[in-house]
């Protein structure tokens, strides 16, 4: 049997439908526990026991829903994973880049079980997404490499310095979002009314995080001016995506904040951390074929 060939560009459309599909994952998932939906089925893999298909309720269908999203996305996976065999040229790097959103994968489906079993305790809901973060870094490093285009910027020289800059934005992006996820373990918003939150002062946590972000605002508006003169137009595009949307993520984020944390705000803040996350990523990439110039 011949298989179909793909050409780079085919390829490409494939990963960049895995790594939306799985940026989609994590605002579903968020959308269950915020809707209180969490414990809306409470078996695995049945909704019920003895029972796969939920009855007309809906949390149990908020909660179903969700599993049905991650079946879509495992698809996805799959077919990057299959494509990476049958592109042309064949690149085996990006073989290995998708065979690790496999495990990723494996392993989200693994922890959403426990999450079920351990009746949403908030260290494992925050390791849930925690995982689907270095799911995405995997997924974005995937299709930057699998960009037709990836290695033909022309304008690639960048200071050494800048490098060291670049890296320390994606270093505080990661701990923003880390802080993030001691805050919802802390909020309200729990996926059950009976779920046990984390032992901490929700306001003390919410300054710790929204310290990290200011700090994180300062680190890339100074980035940002550094670059002003830079020769790596895609280093300069990509680092006014981070501003941009870390701008409209801080603005949720205190809104959300100052009006008791309503439910709609809190899931764009989730879509907004997972967009700015994929942004960091994607502005680390840029680096990655770039000379050092001496200085």
């Amino acid at each position: 049997m011949t298989f179909p060939r793909l050409t780079p560009q085919q390829y490409h459309l494939i990963t960049r439908v895995a790594l939306w599909s799985l940026a989609v994952i994590v605002v579903s998932g968020a959308a269950v526990r915020l809707t209180g939906s969490g414990l809306g089925c409470s078996d695995w893999p049945n909704c019920e026991a003895g029972q796969l298909i939920p009855e007309a309720d809906f949390h149990a269908w908020v909660e179903f829903g969700n599993r049905i999203i991650t079946g879509l996305v495992s698809i996805a996976v799959v077919l990057a994973v299959s494509g990476s065999t049958l592109r042309r040229p064949l690149v085996t790097k990006l073989t290995r880049w998708s065979l690790g959103l496999i495990v990723g994968v494996a392993a989200q489906i693994a922890l959403g079980a426990i999450t079920v079993i351990a009746h949403l305790s908030p260290p494992v809901v925050m390791g849930h997404f925690l995982l689907s973060m270095v799911l995405i870094w995997n997924a974005v490093v995937l299709e930057d490499l699998a960009r037709p285009d990836s290695t033909t910027d022309s304008n690639e020289y960048l200071a050494r310095s800048l490098h060291r800059h670049i890296g320390v934005v994606a270093v505080a992006t990661a701990l923003v979002v880390i802080s993030g996820t001691l805050v919802t373990g802390s909020g309200p918003h729990g996926g059950d009314e009976n779920v046990e939150r984390l032992g901490l002062p929700f306001s003390e946590i919410a300054r710790v995080h929204g310290g990290a972000v200011v700090i994180l605002l300062m680190l890339t508006v100074t980035l940002r001016f550094r670059v002003q003169n830079s020769r790596n137009t895609l280093v300069k595009h990509r680092v006014n995506v981070v501003l941009l949307v870390m701008v409209l993520q801080a603005v949720i984020g205190y809104t959300q904040y100052f009006t008791q944390l309503p439910v709609l705000l809190v899931g764009f803040h989730v879509a907004g951390a997972t967009i700015l996350w994929m942004s960091a990523v994607r502005l680390t990439l840029a680096t990655r074929t770039s000379h050092h110039e001496v200085r």
